[in-house]
């Protein structure tokens, strides 16, 4: 079945290109011929980055139980057998993306009468494509080391060093195949290939150019470097996994026994059952490694959008003019939504417990809210003010974001919550989706165009300047757009609150779910 879809993705461009290229205009041809020498060199690295990156988040998605409790940890299997297993495993898994790339290149050579080169690259490529699989191991790896680590040390900080670790590793990773970033180094490897032949990463890139200068020799070297490196990462990924096999260890710790005697505690609008369902809200983000990903994400959304403006070497007040109100509106969106949205289902066979306890669907909601809505927040404030710090706006046009972006905050929360308890995923498996694929599509759906009316008032006030012919001067322009977005955020609320209500309502009503 995979290889009939591998050969279907490979034909789906290999033959339209193979057909439609040779009719391309003469004066067009030049650009179609850079396109294909480009191609051909950074494929390669592209693939290494692509895989690196699908299996990094598939790794965080895997909970660390039931990676603990695999069935291979209990067999005669060696490290260098489980290295092997596992990345064919995720060869297997990504290999549509070396055939959709090998369908879209191979033609653009063939058009420019580089035949010759086709089973170099295709030998190079596939090198490249196995770097990823394999740095996905040491990654593993070196997950389960940090785990290892922070679980020997005692108290809170050992948790929150874990999970702030596991987050810049992430985000670290992903950073650095960033498509800007990508685009930027691939460039200068494509026109100074020579300048940094000393980075293993480009080494096929090398081999490739060296191969289209015909200098068989530098591209037999550098081919031959690329295969020792492949052997050197697999040997890296063995002595890791020898060492860390299991990402947690069992540890006992017997302490003075005391009385117990139960405490209701209140917080802010928490009663005693909310506060109770907000702190292990608390303790399933900070000691589930999986959960992860959902910090992860947004923190790389920020970085991703910032990280093109910063380094274009423009003046940042005019370049981040139109960048601080997507950012702010996908900071108030993604992350209340993600983690609202996955609450209900990442609960798995304990959703049970809820359905015993005498809890209300009020106070389940404010329960299980009260943390995205505190993140959410704070990741608001750091970016409005990071924001503020880089290009700087007026007082009360700061603070009018901020208001926006807190509605849009607490609404996302509703819509997240209100779709998670209509579709969880309860299923346990190596990657934990908490919320089937029909509620991811409804959320975002309902959430996206929710932020674009809640957000409309502020993007007339800044982008067009409507609101600010009506409103009589910049302080009345910022108060009339206060007021829209107030109105707006309100009637907002009040909807998707009672969205919320119901889905909960029903949740704790349904006894199949």
């Amino acid at each position: 079945m995979l290889v009939s879809i591998d050969i279907a993705l490979f034909v789906a461009p290999f033959g339209p290109l193979l057909y439609f290229l040779p009719q391309v205009p003469s004066e067009l041809t030049s650009l179609v011929q850079t396109l294909a020498v480009q191609s051909l060199i950074v494929l390669p690295v592209i693939l290494t980055s692509a895989v690196t990156l699908a299996g990094i988040l598939f790794e965080l998605g895997q909970g660390s139980g039931l990676a603990s409790s695999e069935a291979v940890n209990w067999l005669p299997v060696s490290p260098g057998e489980y290295v092997v297993a596992s990345s064919v495993s995720v060869l297997f898994t990504y290999s549509p993306l070396l055939f959709i790339g090998l369908g879209v290149t191979i033609p653009l050579a063939l058009n420019i009468g580089m035949a010759s080169v086709v089973p170099f690259f295709i030998l190079i490529s596939t090198v490249a494509y196995v770097w990823g699989a394999v740095i996905v191991e040491v990654l593993r790896s070196v997950m389960n080391r940090i785990s290892t680590t922070l679980y020997k040390k005692s108290g809170r900080l050992g948790i929150i060093l874990r999970i702030v670790l596991v987050v810049v590793l992430l985000v670290a990773v992903q950073t650095a195949f960033n498509p800007y970033i990508l685009y930027t180094a691939l460039s200068g490897i494509v026109n100074g290939v020579n300048l940094a032949w000393f980075v293993p990463v480009i080494w096929p890139s090398v081999a490739v150019v060296s191969f289209l200068t015909l200098d068989v020799t530098r591209a037999t070297v550098f081919a031959m470097l690329s295969i020792l490196f492949t052997l050197l990462i697999f040997e890296a990924a063995t002595q890791l996994r020898a060492r860390y096999w299991s990402p947690v260890p069992v540890t006992i710790t017997v302490s003075t026994s005391t009385v117990y005697i139960p405490q209701g505690k209140s917080f802010l609008w928490l009663d005693p059952v909310a506060f109770a369902v907000a702190s292990k809200e608390l303790r399933s983000l900070a000691r589930r490694k999986e959960m992860a990903r959902f910090l992860a994400i947004p923190v790389l959304l920020v970085v991703s959008s910032l990280l093109p403006v910063l380094t274009s070497g423009a003046d940042p007040r005019n370049a981040l003019s139109g960048v601080s109100l997507v950012l702010l509106a996908e900071t108030s969106l993604i992350l209340p939504m993600m983690l609202s949205s996955i609450s209900i289902g990442q609960e798995g066979s304990s959703i049970a417990n809820i359905y015993m306890l005498p809890i209300s669907a009020d106070e389940l909601v404010k329960g299980k809210l009260f943390l995205p809505w505190i993140i959410s927040g704070a990741g608001i404030l750091a970016v409005a003010f990071l924001m503020q710090f880089l290009a700087p706006v007026a007082l009360g046009m700061f603070l009018a974001t901020l208001f926006a972006a807190a509605f849009n905050m607490i609404i996302q929360g509703y819509v997240g919550l209100g779709t998670g308890s209509r579709h969880p995923s309860f299923n346990v498996g190596p990657r934990a989706r908490y919320l089937t694929f029909t509620g991811f599509i409804i959320a975002f759906v309902i959430g996206g165009l929710a932020t674009v009316a809640t957000l409309t008032p502020l993007i007339l006030y800044q982008a067009t300047g409507f609101l600010a012919m009506l409103g009589g001067g910049p302080a009345a322009s910022v108060l009339l757009t206060t007021i829209l977005t107030a109105a707006v955020g309100t009637f907002l609320l009040v909807l998707t609150r009672y969205y919320c209500m119901q889905g909960v309502k029903k949740l704790l009503s349904s006894m199949e779910a």
